[in-house]
């Protein structure tokens, strides 16, 4: 076992594991093997590859989904963000969900309708036109997005007696860098869980994959936790374990020489390695609460700005109120809102931990567009 890394962001982690998984022999898929990290589904509900563009993350997660939909018979749902991102998976019977080689491994024969994948189990004679009819075809896959939630709304996709596992993907979780945010991916995440396990918490296997680029994903903000350096992580209270991915010498091998590591040799989603602004964070002691800064009723969206601008997490601080949006039951003045925009935006505000920093930054981006 490798060297244990030293945590300092992260107080509900209980083991940290510095041990790099051994990488599989070099092909044009570099795939990470994640049966090392399946034993956690006994205790967990989630689990995070954090790693470079290309490195495997889905295809490693849509190999065990489609096993087990063969092995057990249990159908998977996949999610990406937006509603044209689970279209282009369907296109041409998911032949971008799941790769070729996974199609030749298993023998699959996929159809789509609607946001269906089906492996077709029996079909006809080919008829004289070479054509053949589908006698008989079972469920594999649901592509959903979690932007439309709400479409899903109350939809019984498992009886309420189902006893068994319910196995979601989740795929580039977060918006590309410069990419316009126009919801809110962690409130969306939540609400279409909700939808598809209900009160379900046994038997949930959630597989999350995502590049990190030069900023924390949302998602793992809300388990109050972002990786600082490459290992695997265990979150016990969070029921989650975070596997980032240091780059293997055959994936390195892969990319050298390629338009993407000339042109952007240390970009983040080549290199999976995050460079941390730390400048803002402020560890001084807390004394006078100033005001408290609101982006919605849900209180997990306030903050409270206390001396020297520092701004910690609301913990029922009772002060003056600056709401960011109208309709928070508080007097909304948009000189204020301003005000906070540009002290953020001129680094005046410090804050006490770099969670609270990108949980700040995320929701400033989910405002309406700055006048």
């Amino acid at each position: 076992m490798g060297k244990k890394t030293s945590i300092t962001h992260a107080d509900d982690i209980i083991n940290v594991i510095g041990e790099k998984i051994k990488e599989k022999k070099f092909d044009r898929k570099a795939v990470i093997n994640l049966r090392p990290l399946l034993g956690n589904f006994n205790w967990a509900e989630f689990l995070f590859l954090i790693g470079p563009a290309q490195a495997g993350k889905s295809y490693a997660a849509i190999d065990f989904y489609v096993h087990q939909f063969l092995e057990k018979g249990t159908p998977f749902y996949w999610l990406r963000l937006t509603e044209r991102q689970s279209r282009q998976l369907l296109q041409n019977n998911a032949e971008k969900l799941v790769d070729p080689d996974i199609r030749r491994k298993y023998g699959l024969d996929l159809v789509t309708s609607g946001t269906n994948v089906y492996n077709v189990i029996k079909r006809s004679e080919p008829d004289k036109n070479g054509k053949t009819k589908i006698l008989e075809k079972k469920l594999m896959a649901r592509v959903l997005a979690l932007s439309t939630f709400y479409a899903d709304k109350g939809s019984g996709y498992f009886d309420k007696d189902y006893a068994g596992w319910y196995n979601i993907g989740i795929d580039e979780m977060q918006p590309e860098k410069g990419e316009k945010r126009t919801f809110d991916v962690v409130y969306a995440f939540v609400r279409q869980m909700e939808n598809l396990v209900r009160n379900s918490k046994t038997h949930v296997r959630i597989i999350g994959c995502c590049n990190l680029l030069e900023e924390a994903s949302d998602i793992l903000s809300c388990f109050n936790f972002i990786p600082e350096n490459f290992g695997i992580y265990k979150l016990k209270s969070k029921r989650c374990v975070i596997y980032y991915i240091e780059p293997s010498n055959s994936y390195k091998e892969m990319r050298r020489g390629s338009i993407a590591e000339i042109l952007l040799p240390n970009a983040s989603m080549y290199n999976n390695k995050q460079d941390m602004d730390y400048s803002l964070v402020d560890k001084r002691p807390l004394v006078s609460p100033l005001y408290v800064i609101k982006f919605a009723k849900d209180k997990d969206k306030w903050f409270t700005v206390w001396d020297h601008n520092i701004i910690t997490k609301y913990n029922g601080e009772k002060k003056p109120v600056v709401p960011m949006r109208p309709y928070l039951d508080e007097t909304y003045i948009q000189d204020r809102v301003k005000n906070v925009i540009l002290q953020f935006d001129t680094r005046s505000f410090h804050f006490r931990n770099l969670i609270t920093f990108k949980l700040f930054q995320k929701e400033l981006e989910l405002l309406k567009p700055r006048q």
